[in-house]
């Protein structure tokens, strides 16, 4: 059996006000299926703009092609903030430290916050002018954060719309509220590199003095996105994959079946977005909808950028499932920043 990542055209959702309109209803229960299957779907026509998209990922390359030492200027491992270089993260544990540079950016309050600091509140960092003009990396970034920000609540929409019939009496516009209040919105992004243009190992350093991967080479872990809900831009260049778990008879769920693990390659479209489930919107589902497992594989043999936005809700928010019915044993209870700060501490060397 053939499987793929559906493709949604989000347009006649954000093109009609009638909230009784039937392709909102269909957009709906497309995306409800994807959630409840592979945890992984893709739209188009979503409202950004093509030129938003391309400034962002130019931000991208302007940065990751400064010289080692300058970026590292811009580390703060307190904070959890600016510039990782490769190897700070191990999202597969017990394999070898993922071969990815990244530059992570959160909000920006209209009033920032006050030291001390909480985790996920401190400002961001932003490389000086005179290394790159505002012009060039802050103001596209900042930009592209307020777009995608709004485009992740219109999902979230639609994903907490999806879940009314699974839970009589939801309140979903009490819920969206308080989820999406100053939410934890981040985005990272990221340069998976290519081969070394010598013969020379991956784990060996190339002429540049930065990691190389070779074609075929895992170069982020399998792992599970731990938030609520990302949202990925590519660059055209293919690397992602799924993980799908099938059944012998290609049935899921048939007790007693032999399983079968599939790694799924997700097409990368210009302009479309890839988006998938966290494991914290999992729990608040009880499983209802998927957190799948995922990894990046250098299958293009050559270097490869991408942009993540993670919505992860307001840092306050109790991750509670809807119904009481599937909390845990100890009956424990995290908030959102609860939940980040244990997964984080997880994840990086």
């Amino acid at each position: 059996m053939a499987i793929t990542i559906p493709t949604i055209d989000l347009s006649p959702y954000l093109t009609t006000s009638d909230s009784n309109d039937p392709q909102k209803a269909t957009i709906i229960a497309a995306i409800r299926e994807a959630c409840t299957t592979t945890g992984f779907f893709r739209i188009t026509h979503h409202g950004i703009a093509p030129l938003l998209q391309s400034d962002l990922l130019a931000a991208a390359k302007h940065f990751f092609a400064l010289p080692l030492e300058t970026k590292r200027r811009y580390i703060d491992t307190t904070a959890r903030k600016g510039y990782e270089e490769i190897g700070s993260q191990m999202l597969e544990q017990g394999t070898r430290p993922d071969l990815k540079e990244c530059y992570f950016v959160g909000a920006e309050p209209a009033e920032p916050k006050e030291p001390p600091y909480q985790p996920f509140e401190y400002p961001n960092i932003w490389p000086d002018a005179s290394v790159l003009p505002e012009a060039v990396f802050k103001e596209p970034i900042l930009i592209y954060h307020e777009a995608t920000c709004k485009l992740a609540q219109t999902i979230m929409q639609i994903l907490v719309k999806g879940l009314e019939d699974d839970f009589p009496g939801l309140e979903s516009e009490k819920l969206l509220q308080d989820f999406c209040q100053e939410p934890c919105a981040s985005l990272r992004l990221l340069r998976y590199p290519g081969p070394s243009p010598s013969w020379e190992d991956s784990i060996e350093k190339g002429k540049d003095g930065t990691m190389c991967a070779q074609r075929g080479e895992v170069v982020a872990g399998a792992h599970t996105d731990f938030g609520g809900i990302t949202l990925l831009l590519q660059d055209g260049n293919e690397g992602l994959q799924v993980l799908y778990r099938q059944e012998g008879n290609g049935i899921q769920g048939i007790e007693g079946e032999q399983e079968e693990e599939v790694w799924v390659d997700v097409p990368s479209t210009p302009d479309a977005y890839v988006v998938n489930i966290g494991d914290m919107f999992e729990r608040w589902t009880g499983g209802r909808y998927r957190s799948t497992v995922h990894r990046v594989v250098n299958v293009c043999g050559q270097e490869r950028y991408s942009v993540s936005f993670f919505y992860d809700g307001n840092l306050d928010f109790m991750v509670r499932p809807l119904d009481k019915a599937d909390l845990s044993e100890d009956g424990h209870e995290w908030t959102v920043r609860e939940y980040l700060m244990k997964k984080f501490e997880e994840i990086y060397i």
